[in-house]
């Protein structure tokens, strides 16, 4: 595989991860705003939260893991450069 696209298929990936943990952030901004307001929307609190961060957890770990896949790729990347200028 051409190394751009490796290094796009990583990027397209830790954007993925990027927006699952932003929509995952607003989830638990608005857990939180229940249960400190349960009143306002009828809601009682749930379980959900410890979920939700469990998951914001598990695509963090993710983000890491192709941030050092990213770095390992331009390693090579330019590594296979070298080789080729010589």
């Amino acid at each position: 595989m051409e190394p751009q696209k490796r290094t796009h298929l990583v990027n397209e990936l830790m954007q993925e991860a990027n927006l699952m943990m932003g929509v995952l952030e607003k989830a638990m901004q608005g857990e939180r705003f229940e249960e400190t307001h349960p009143a306002l929307h009828g809601t009682q609190h749930h379980e959900g939260h410890s979920s939700l961060e469990d998951e914001h957890k598990a695509w963090g770990k993710i983000l890491k893991a192709l941030t050092e896949i990213q770095t390992e790729l331009e390693r090579i990347e330019h590594s296979e450069h070298q080789r080729i200028e010589r």
